[in-house]
């Protein structure tokens, strides 16, 4: 059987990308050896160096094949190469080039190579900074590549598969029909970017939180090269930058994700404790209490053991977030797990191997860690510091916990199959019965340790000064709080104590910068961080928990809203009319217009907030969108929109739509049911049309008078429900609509399409006339003669010459060598030339007709211009070389 030689197929990028690759895996096999030989013969000076050159060579060698991958990646995704599996998945036609970074990091293996970028670079910092060092953080750094690479990897070892590859071929990951024609490109379409991922968070929130997840890996590997080497205090001052350094990115991440979800989600705030951010917040709540021991150790020796412990859970924990979200074992349960690809078992290894290799070096160096046999006193600041590390793990291991149920019914259901599980139902009243009071004692404790300081320096001569502080603290706190509580009520007896703590850690921080640190850089980091912590709350307190619902009308919407999830939905939505203001609270609205760009649909609604006289004081509009799957036949996602004032949000969204509106095709066919009147009239006449309406309840009608003047013909129109596709021929007619009982004279421009052999029509509705209005079918036989029908003459010209055809005046007025042709798309090899062809009317009206001539792998082709007022066709069918 003959092998199918496939048509415009690009191999060789993928080649090339597999190959570096492969490189990469064996040069980070071969970075872990030599390193690990350096770091065992550093007795051997010679040795040791000759190792740690062939160690630079190969990591720098798995740097530039992981750099190749993602450079090729790109440049398949830019040119929108379908052949290649990966590219199909995630990109399309019309996704704007802003986005095309989201489109990489939307998949695994994008995700895993954006890992892998910032551990190269990461990598690199520390061969140069690291000193003696480098040797062991790097050989460890180089075992973490080697897993991560075998994720992208791709390749069979007997039976089993090693990684899902990037660069995989569309016809090699599937079976289909289609791949039984060499020209299958031709019929292939990209699927495109998740609606919800087409914001402008998604280009830089992935980056900076797997930045900081690829940092968790140094203060990691610092603390694995201290065990290793059994240098157990050496370590710690290189490696703090790198662990202050993770904090403040991870952090960073996390935030930039609560941001996204505030503007893109409809969680209506920053927060839901949905799984995955539980995931990307434990590690760095595991982080922030090792930076804390790690403090304890530089200052006193003590905690060596936690800052271990800290620094090698943290890590561990990120590898299994990566698990509980790459694996598919979190299902539905969070709104932005990936799916399932067979790499669970890979993950499991990953996480198994790591935390295997930190237990197996913690046994074996546990009794040569340095700890002091004096017990730290309860009044000193690092006892208490150390007492915040541990609140910080339980609270880790709650949400850890809790969040594991997925994972924990799994194993469940594979020794019994009839397991139902247990699951979280209402998530966000679960997570905060029990974060509530770690928060509490958290910012107690970062403002009250700040007192502690006092004991740093002579005790007797401050014990006034720290009276003093405490005493003042505790008389700001409370009626800031007060006064804080007037704004933003905090509702109940446990979000006050909330709100008291949070202001307490704010004052007590303030007072400690201005009164004792005095410029001091030292102690700014610490209290500017513990101040940060009181913000937090407070605005957590703010936003989160003082949420309240304008949107209720009860008595309106009552019998309105008949399709809401719960009983509560029409106290907690409002029903907008098209056109019809509506009161909410103190605002009134009025949904004003929709618009369709692709698959966005946004709602323009204004805003006016009265007086009690009605008076407008405030007017403005926000604009809520909804975006459609490609099919359009469901609402994808509700992006909302925020006013944003000093003091407060108005968060709104479209929480639900007609069933007509979810769905083009029920929209289509609703359309297709309306009984329209027809009329046929000639540009420029006016036609006048009477309506017989009955009036409501009355036996009597209503008569009203429309007058309707088509104006003009575009062969270029535009709708906001229309997407032009090649091949198109679509039709608008330009209207001017009046009534007889309204002064304003209305413009529309309903379409008609022709694609191939269908019809499709876009209406153009007044709903201040109540009039809708679309083009009749029978506008291209008035307008198109089918080509069957013309008849051509030819004429042979020169550039410059002028030749007649029935009283026409024609010039070939030269060549166009970049034409524009509405059904012309140029593809790579094409030869392209149009002809600027002048005709003067019989009238003396003057027309350009701009036919174009082009020849595609060694075949000529010719579209033609038409000049529709004349009804003429130009062709230009060949050219003399």
């Amino acid at each position: 059987m003959e092998e199918i030689q496939y048509v415009g197929e690009h191999l060789l990028p993928g080649q090339i990308g597999h190959f570096a690759l492969i490189t990469a895996f064996v040069s980070s096999l071969l970075a872990t050896f030599a390193y690990f030989k350096s770091t065992n013969k550093r007795d051997i000076p010679a040795d040791a160096q000759s190792w740690r050159k062939i160690g630079r060579v190969a990591f720098t060698l798995q740097g530039l094949g992981i750099f190749s991958v993602i450079g090729i990646l790109f440049y398949l995704m830019i040119n929108q190469y379908y052949e290649y599996q990966y590219v199909w998945a995630h990109v399309s036609e019309d996704l704007p080039f802003k986005y095309i970074f989201s489109a990489f990091w939307e998949g695994q293996e994008g995700s895993f190579l954006l890992w892998m970028f910032w551990h190269v670079v990461l990598g690199m910092i520390l061969m140069f900074t690291a000193k003696r060092w480098e040797a062991p953080t790097l050989a460890m750094l180089s075992l973490v590549q080697v897993f991560l690479l075998s994720m992208v990897l791709g390749i069979y070892f007997g039976e089993t598969k090693i990684g899902v590859n990037p660069l995989m071929l569309l016809r090699d990951t599937m079976d289909a029909p289609i791949f039984a024609q060499a020209d299958y490109l031709s019929l292939v379409k990209g699927n495109g970017l998740n609606p919800l991922l087409q914001n402008y968070w998604m280009t830089i929130h992935p980056p900076t939180l797997f930045l900081g997840f690829a940092s968790t890996t140094i203060p990691f590997v610092f603390a694995m090269a201290g065990l290793w080497t059994g240098e157990h205090k050496a370590w710690l001052k290189p490696a703090m930058p790198w662990a202050l350094f993770c904090g403040s990115i991870l952090g960073t991440g996390i935030l930039m994700g609560g941001a996204w979800a505030y503007e893109a989600l409809s969680f209506g705030g920053y927060w839901a404790w949905d799984p995955v951010e539980n995931m990307s917040l434990v590690p760095w709540l595991v982080l922030i209490a090792g930076i804390h021991t790690h403090l304890i150790a530089k200052a006193t020796g003590r905690a060596i053991k936690s800052t271990y412990l800290y620094y090698i859970l943290s890590f561990v924990l990120i590898v299994y977030s990566t698990f509980l979200t790459r694996s598919g074992v979190l299902g539905e349960t969070s709104v932005h797990a990936f799916t399932e690809m067979g790499l669970e078992w890979q993950l499991v290894a990953f996480m198994g191997v790591f935390t295997g290799l930190a237990v197996g070096m913690m046994v074996w160096r546990f009794r040569s860690v340095p700890s002091p046999t004096k017990e730290e006193s309860a009044a000193s600041k690092e006892f208490w510091m150390f007492i915040g590390t541990l609140v910080l793990l339980f609270s880790a291991i709650i949400i850890t916990a809790s969040t594991s149920l997925p994972v924990y019914n799994k194993i469940m259901t594979f020794f019994d199959p009839i397991f139902q599980g247990k699951v979280i139902t209402d998530p966000i009243p679960h997570y905060n019965k029990y974060q509530l009071w770690i928060a509490v004692f958290i910012a107690l404790l970062s403002g009250g340790a700040q007192y502690l300081r006092y004991r740093e320096m002579n005790w007797k001569k401050y014990a006034k000064k720290f009276a003093f502080s405490a005493i003042a603290a505790l008389l700001i706190t409370f009626p800031l709080t007060l006064l804080i509580n007037s704004w933003t009520p905090a509702h109940n007896w446990q979000y006050m104590i909330l709100l008291v703590s949070g202001v307490f850690a704010v004052v007590s921080n303030l007072d400690y910068l201005i009164r004792i640190a005095k410029g001091s850089p030292k102690v700014f980091g610490s209290a500017f961080a513990h101040m940060g912590f009181g913000i937090m709350i407070i605005g957590i307190i703010a936003s989160g928990l003082n949420q309240e619902i304008i949107s209720s009308s009860p008595f309106v919407m009552e019998g309105l809203l008949t399709n809401m999830e719960d009983d509560e939905g029409w106290r907690k939505n409002l029903l907008l009319f098209k056109g019809s203001p509506m009161l909410m609270d103190e605002y009134e609205l009025t949904y004003v217009s929709d618009t369709l760009d692709r698959y966005d649909r946004t709602y323009t609604v204004n805003f006016k907030r009265k007086d009690s006289l009605g008076t407008v004081l405030e007017d403005f509009n926000i604009y809520p969108m909804v975006q459609y799957t490609k099919e359009y036949d469901k609402i994808a996602s509700s992006n909302p929109s925020t006013r944003h004032y000093w003091d407060r949000d108005i968060f709104t969204y479209v929480s639900g739509l007609p069933e007509v509106e979810m769905n083009f095709q029920l929209r289509r066919e609703r359309e297709d049911s309306l009984n329209y009147r027809s009329f046929a009239t000639p540009l420029g006449q006016s036609m006048t049309i009477l309506d017989t309406v009955k009036v409501k309840d009355k036996d009597s009608v209503s008569i009203r008078e429309y007058r309707i003047t088509p104006l003009e013909i575009n062969r270029e129109p535009s709708n906001p429900d229309y997407e032009r596709e090649e091949g198109d021929i679509p039709i608008g007619i330009k209207l001017a609509v009046q009534r007889r009982d309204k002064d304003s004279t209305y413009m529309v421009e309903p379409v008609i399409v022709l694609r191939g052999q269908l019809l499709y029509t876009y209406p153009s509705q007044i709903d201040e006339l109540s009039a809708k209005l679309r083009v009749g079918e029978n506008i291209f036989e008035t307008l198109l003669t089918p080509e069957e029908e013309l008849d051509y003459e030819t004429f042979e010209v020169k550039q410059g010459e002028q030749f007649t055809y029935k009283g026409y005046q024609l010039q070939f007025a030269g060549f166009n060598k970049n034409p524009k042709h509405v059904n012309y798309k140029a593809e790579e090899g094409d030869i392209a030339v149009g002809a600027m062809v002048g005709i003067q009317a019989p009238s003396g009206e003057n027309y350009m007709a701009s036919p174009v001539f082009f020849i595609r792998g060694n075949n000529p082709y010719n579209l033609k211009d038409e000049i529709p007022a004349e009804g003429l066709h130009v062709r230009f069918i060949k050219l003399d070389p």
